[in-house]
Order: structure tokens, then C-alpha cells, then sequence
């Protein structure tokens, strides 16, 4: 009877165990194409690596998940800036032009540690490019959360309801854990005829900034730094503006050029 020939291929493809065992983790290597080498250091443990670190990484933003999940109905962003992004920025000027340039660097440079403070008047394009900014970070895998301050005080006080889903504590510890928080319309709420109702909600405001010291955080703002520190106080806004760059916006509010 003819002896049937292996094919090359299949005869290289074949695999063996060693009598040598591997330095790392004691296990015996694996002999394929005339090759020794460690099966499980090689494929095995890198994938477990891999595995764990992405557990690892929905641990650490289990809060932050959560919490974006309570607002799933509703999002953070007004419906206008939802489809905001660099590319569809159209700078005026040349304050709106650097500001743009600014935001890409700080994309590109992100470090979680820094912040910037968007100053100018409404409708120059401020809260669009921080809203980017979000996008972007997000894409580069950092969590982030955009919220303007009147919707956060809002969202602080439904917490105060028996029937919520989310405590108080909750909201504020993943906003003290995310990467990057954006804060849209700083100094909004100082414009609250109730003098208890700024009181808190300055307060407020003051435990989150404190909580993030060292961390990440966009500020945008309609009113002028002398504006804000009369309004929060020399200890209050040199918390805000620690760690910030300020990137000053000028030109004229395009949401009114069609009635111009």
C-alpha cells in the first residue's frame, strides 16, 4: 500500500511540547516551526491583560456611566450643540479663529489636569467649541460630561426628591471623577433674583470646583473676570480659575445677524 505524504504546510504547522520550561511562568514551551516559545506569556496572559484593564476601566467609570445613563432620556446638551464639532465651527474673526487653534492644542495635548475658561459675549461660538472639545476627548477614550450650571443646579435639586434614581452624592462624586467636566454658562445662576437660591447654588458650585482640584475642567462664560470675582468671591474664583488658561472670544452674536 502507497504511503500517503503530509503536506509541507500541515507538517510545518505542527506543534510540540518542550522539556524546557519558561523562565516567567515555569510552563513548559511549545516547539511550532521550528520555533520554542511560551504559549501562555505570548497570547494567554497579554489577553488577560487586556481583559482586566478594560474591566478595570468600567470600574473606575462605573459613576460616570451610571450617571449618563440617569440622563439617557434627556440630553446634557441643548439640541444645537449636540452636532457640534471643530470642523463645522466657522471662526468670524481672528479671536474666534485662535480660540479654535487653542481648543485643537488642548485636545491634542490633553493631560487631565488642566482647564480653560471661554470668556466673551452670546453667540460668539463658546459653548460649541467646548462642546467639541468634549467629543474629542471622548474619542480619545477620557470620560467627559458637558452640563450648563442651570441645568446642573436643576439636576442637584430633582436629586432632593424621594422618588429619585440619583442621590446628591452620586451626581457630585462622578462629576468629581470624570476626566474632563465642562461647565457651560458660568455665572448664569447669579443672575437668580433669589438671593438663598444663588447662595446655594454657589455653595454648590464651590464643592464641585473644590473637589476638582488638579483636574480637568472648561469653563464657559459670558461675564468678564472682574464680573466673575465680584460675584463668587476672591476665594471662590481663584478655586474656578486654578489651573485655567483664558482664551477670550470676540465679535458679534451670530444668532442675531439675520435681524441685523
Amino acid at each position: 500500500m502507497e504511503r500517503i505524504q503530509m503536506p509541507q504546510k500541515l507538517q510545518m504547522n505542527t506543534t510540540s511540547v518542550s522539556d524546557i520550561r519558561c523562565p516567567n511562568c515555569s510552563r513548559q514551551l511549545v516547539i511550532k516551526d521550528n520555533r520554542e516559545f511560551c504559549f501562555y506569556c505570548e497570547v494567554i496572559a497579554p489577553e488577560d491583560k487586556k481583559i482586566s484593564a478594560e474591566v478595570s476601566e468600567w470600574v473606575k467609570n462605573r459613576e460616570i456611566n451610571e450617571l449618563l445613563a440617569s440622563f439617557k432620556e434627556n440630553s446634557l446638551m441643548n439640541r444645537d450643540l449636540e452636532q457640534a464639532t471643530f470642523d463645522n465651527y466657522k471662526p468670524q474673526n481672528d479671536s474666534q479663529a485662535n480660540a479654535l487653534t487653542q481648543a485643537k492644542d488642548y485636545v491634542a495635548e490633553f493631560d487631565k489636569t488642566s482647564g480653560i475658561v471661554f470668556q466673551g459675549r452670546p453667540g460668539l461660538g463658546k459653548s460649541h467649541i467646548a462642546a467639541a472639545i468634549s467629543k474629542e476627548v471622548i474619542q480619545k477614550k477620557y470620560t467627559s460630561i458637558f452640563i450648563s450650571l442651570p441645568r446642573l443646579m436643576t439636576e442637584l435639586q430633582a436629586t432632593y426628591n424621594k422618588n429619585s434614581q440619583t442621590t446628591e452624592l452620586e451626581l457630585l462624586k462622578a462629576l468629581q471623577k470624570v476626566d474632563l467636566l465642562i461647565l457651560d454658562d458660568l455665572g448664569v445662576e447669579r443672575t437668580q433674583k433669589e438671593d438663598n437660591g444663588f447662595t446655594w447654588a454657589k455653595r454648590k458650585i464651590y464643592e464641585i470646583v473644590d473637589s476638582r482640584i488638579g483636574q480637568a475642567t472648561i469653563y464657559t462664560t459670558n461675564f468678564s473676570g472682574k464680573e466673575l470675582l465680584q460675584m463668587y468671591g476672591e476665594r471662590d474664583f481663584s478655586r474656578i480659575v486654578q489651573n485655567c488658561q483664558a482664551i477670550k472670544i470676540d465679535g458679534s452674536n451670530y444668532r442675531l445677524q439675520a435681524f441685523k
